[in-house]
Parts: C-alpha cells; sequence; structure tokens
C-alpha cells in the first residue's frame, strides 16, 4: 500500500477465550505494526448474561438484521471515514446489518470467516460428536430440527433466520467486497455453502515467534515438579466437545504411564466434565491450568514433548499448530480439516485417523502417545522440520503481505 490505511476492526467477542478472539487482536496488532490505524469496535456475549427475558427475545429477533446496530455503526462510519470495514466476527450481537451500513457510505467491507456459520446452525459441520454435512450446499433447516445451536430448538431458530434471511437478501453478494478463512479446506466447503469463489481469500492466522510475546500483566504459574524433566504432552484450547479432550483422557487412561504428565490449558463449557473424569480415573498426572495469557502459553508450550490437538470437527486452520511450530514443537492430531492441510505425517507432525469407533479411537491415540514418549530422538527431528515449516509458510511479514492483498482487491 503507497499509504497508510485506516481501518475499522469489528468483533464480537465469545463468553470463552477462543481462537477469533487471539487471531482479532493479532490482526490488530500487525496492522498497528505496520503504520496502519485501527479502530477496534467491539462488544462481548458476556453482556447476554445479564439481558432479562425480554431482552434475550429481542436478541432473537434482531440476530438476523439488527436495526439498531445499522444505524449506530452508519453514524460512526461516517465520523471515522474508514478506507475499509473488516469485520472479524457479527453473531449474535452486531448481525449482518454492518455491511449493509458500510455499503450505504461506499466504504467496502471484508468478512473473516473463521467457521462455517454461514451454512451450518453451530457453526462446526458436528453433529452428536460426528462430523455432519447434511446443511452443506442447502437450507439449514435441518438444523432447528436437531436443534444443533447450543442444542435448543428455539435457539437453532435464531440462528437459522440468519443465514436463510441473508441469503434471501443477499447480503454476501450484494453487501461483502472480500471474504477471508484461513485455509483451502475451510475455503472448499465455504464454497459448497454458497460464499462467491472469486471473492473468497485462504490468509492463515498470525503466529507470534516465541521472542515476540508480552503480557502487560504478571501472572505466576505452578507447574507440577515433574513438568520440565520428564515426557509431558500439553492441549490448548476451548474446553468444549468438538475439540476432543475426553478422547485424549481416554487414550490418556489407557496408556497408564504414571511417570508422564498431560497438561490442559483452556476453558469451556466441558471443563467439569473433563475434571470429573480425571478424578474418577484416578488420573493424577493430568493438570489444568484454565486460562492462562499468551506468553504463558508459550512457556508452557516450550517446554512440552510435543502438543495434542485430538479435534472431533472440521477445525479451519489450527493456531495451536502453528504456535507449536513456532516453539520447534511436534504436534499430535486428528487427520480433520485443516490439520491435515498444516501437517505432514512424519515430517512435523503425527496425524490419527479420525474415521474409526470411539474405543478404536481412544487405542489409536495411546498407541502414537506411547510412540512419542519413547521415540525422543526422532521427535526433536520432528520439531525441527515443524519450526522450519513456520519459517517458510507463516512468518508475521509473510501474513502481512497476504492481508494487504486482500486489501488491495477491495480498495
Amino acid at each position: 500500500m503507497s499509504k497508510p490505511l485506516h481501518i475499522v476492526m469489528i468483533h464480537d467477542r465469545y463468553q470463552y477465550v477462543g481462537g477469533e478472539d487471539v487471531s482479532t487482536d493479532a490482526d490488530v496488532e500487525l496492522l498497528r505494526e505496520y503504520g496502519h490505524q485501527v479502530t477496534l469496535i467491539e462488544v462481548h456475549n458476556d453482556i447476554i448474561k445479564a439481558y432479562s427475558q425480554f431482552e434475550k427475545l429481542k436478541l432473537f429477533a434482531q440476530t438476523a438484521w439488527n436495526f439498531q446496530v445499522y444505524r449506530e455503526m452508519r453514524s460512526q462510519f461516517q465520523k471515522l471515514q474508514p478506507d475499509l470495514v473488516h469485520v472479524q466476527n457479527f453473531f449474535p450481537l452486531f448481525s449482518p446489518s454492518v455491511h449493509a451500513a458500510a455499503r450505504s457510505l461506499n466504504i467496502p467491507t471484508v468478512q473473516h470467516l473463521h467457521n462455517f456459520r454461514l451454512g451450518c446452525l453451530n457453526g462446526y459441520l458436528l453433529k452428536d460428536g460426528k462430523i455432519c454435512e447434511a446443511c452443506v450446499g442447502r437450507n439449514p433447516w435441518r438444523g432447528v430440527v436437531y436443534g444443533c445451536y447450543r442444542q435448543s430448538v428455539i435457539a437453532s431458530i435464531a440462528v437459522w433466520a440468519m443465514v436463510s434471511v441473508n441469503r434471501w437478501r443477499r447480503t454476501w453478494t450484494q453487501d461483502v467486497n472480500a471474504f477471508i478463512t484461513p485455509s483451502h479446506f475451510a475455503a472448499r466447503k465455504l464454497i459448497e455453502m454458497g460464499i462467491p469463489r472469486d471473492r473468497l481469500y485462504v490468509k492463515p492466522y498470525v503466529i507470534n515467534p516465541p521472542n515476540n510475546l508480552h503480557d502487560a500483566e504478571h501472572q505466576d504459574i505452578v507447574i507440577n515438579s515433574r513438568h520440565r524433566d520428564t515426557v509431558n504432552f500439553l492441549f490448548v484450547g476451548r474446553l468444549s466437545p468438538e475439540k476432543g479432550v475426553i478422547n485424549l483422557l481416554k487414550a490418556w487412561a489407557e496408556l497408564n504411564r504414571t511417570d508422564w504428565q498431560l497438561n490442559i490449558v483452556g476453558e469451556g463449557d466441558e471443563k467439569l466434565t473433563l475434571q470429573g473424569f480425571v478424578k474418577d480415573f484416578g488420573l493424577t498426572n493430568v493438570q489444568f491450568f484454565g486460562y492462562l495469557p499468551p506468553s504463558k502459553i508459550i512457556e508452557i508450550m516450550q517446554t512440552a514433548t510435543a502438543i495434542v490437538v485430538p479435534s472431533q470437527w472440521y477445525e479451519t486452520f489450527g493456531r495451536v499448530v502453528v504456535e507449536s511450530f513456532a516453539c520447534e514443537k511436534p504436534v499430535l492430531a486428528s487427520d480433520l480439516g485443516a490439520l491435515s492441510e498444516l501437517i505432514t505425517p512424519e515430517h512435523n507432525g503425527l496425524l490419527i485417523s479420525s474415521d474409526r469407533p470411539s474405543d478404536s479411537l481412544s487405542s489409536a491415540w495411546a498407541e502414537k502417545l506411547y510412540w512419542c514418549g519413547t521415540n525422543l530422538e526422532a521427535l526433536a527431528i520432528l520439531g525441527k522440520n515443524a519450526s522450519q515449516t513456520y519459517q517458510e509458510l507463516y512468518t508475521r511479514s509473510t501474513n502481512y503481505q497476504q492481508l494487504m492483498e486482500i486489501y488491495a482487491s477491495v480498495l
């Protein structure tokens, strides 16, 4: 770009910190680092907890199209006069009306697609713990019947209305100039869902090198004394069913290596269930850390033997995979979604076939965990290859160039 841009970044934060929130912050930081002005406009889903029943019903109706947000955003855009609007997440508090507000002022917009919400009500292409593509390429009314969003028919109707109304009014073809998704796998699925192929760009997430992370607040962490000296595996992510942590714990129980350590970083609705499993099976070598800031995650990651990603859904990217690569750590992961795109088996990590019964899946994970823990020299070679993968494909400068090319296409 010949001159610095003014970008308005819009994001609706989740109740539990996840990859989308981290990626939004990283994009903002990257753009400011290169001299661009970024105005971040965000809301937090936590406010919904304090809503009255009437306010929740009102939100139900506004998820598809929020006229109040349209007016407020249009007013803000008029005052700010940005070069473009980059929407990270509009669901549920902003709604797609933010795009129409920008278009009414001839301001181009970019929509980041971190999941499959525009064609799947729960956004994960997952039903009852298994991959589901019943709504891909179709109207997702089946998701209402199944109660796919939050296991609620009523809540699912709200999301179905959002998808259907905006397909009907052609929001994605009329109001959005470009879409960004983090992997070629996600792009293929989104095209099947109706996202215009000629406006869809692939840009991986910004992944900081280990020496480029810092936190304003100091947070001490207590690590099991065996952590640094013995074989230890690390999971980082949201503790929810699609992340497959329960299968990891079943494999860990089957492995039965009490001299090894499993560390789990993250928060989510499934945390109590997972902790209950650990207690019931007497897994004293499993430690839950809860939420940790990025620099603390990297600190633990750098001491890990390997990082594990047991996802049960089509990951659209897999931020933790590339963070692991940056730390010279190999990754043991499911062969689903973009994970197969990021990991080259036996080169920078290992992939486990997910197309098998639950018991067989646990055994397969236990077998690979055992191999990792008993072949440390071979694992170190995979780690060096992982670092090379990061340097070749995922540095900040490469990511910035990709983002500027996308912005140039809409300007």
